[in-house]
């Protein structure tokens, strides 16, 4: 393995995997000031040699370290790597709920865009819905496992003003 990560773009790159499992292509070439292309030769590189692997189940491909053990269930935390999404869980964490028009005050999307990102927060087993006569309150499904995850992969470093978003929940 160390062959393979002599090339200094090289291990750029998988140290920026390894510091945020489940990050975008495009991401990564971002924080590292590369173009879109090389970043994607290189991992598809290291694919290759399974030094990283990819995985599409929140609808984007995401590399993450493949000696990595990262439990199944936290993978789909990786769906937090984008802005509206981890801006809705984050407030979902602060509030300890809320519902759709709720959020949707919070966020700068439309309605139908909302209960896209909130359906796909469902499906991944990051939030679970209560039903509460005609409305429905979406809540964290587990909160301490995602603020731990948070905590230790830090997505909100990612976007500008995310630290001071962060530093405003007061949780465990």
């Amino acid at each position: 393995m160390d062959d393979i990560l002599e090339l200094e773009t090289r291990r750029k790159i998988y140290d920026s995997v390894q510091k945020n499992p489940g990050i975008h292509l495009s991401k990564v070439a971002t924080l590292l000031g590369m173009r879109v292309s090389l970043v994607e030769y290189h991992l598809r590189y290291l694919e290759k040699h399974h030094i990283v692997r990819s995985d599409k189940n929140t609808g984007y491909k995401r590399y993450f370290i493949s000696s990595d053990s990262i439990p199944v269930h936290t993978q789909n935390f990786s769906i937090l790597r984008q802005k509206t999404v981890l801006i809705i869980v984050l407030y979902l964490l602060k509030m300890g709920g809320a519902h759709h028009k709720e959020i949707l005050d919070l966020v700068q999307v439309g309605p139908a865009t909302l209960s896209y990102h909130l359906n796909r927060l469902v499906k991944h087993k990051i939030l679970v819905i209560e039903s509460q006569g005609t409305q429905r309150l979406y809540q964290v499904k587990e909160s301490e496992e995602l603020v731990r995850w948070l905590v230790k992969y830090r997505p909100y470093d990612l976007f500008d003003g995310f630290t001071d978003v962060w530093k405003d929940l007061t949780l465990y």
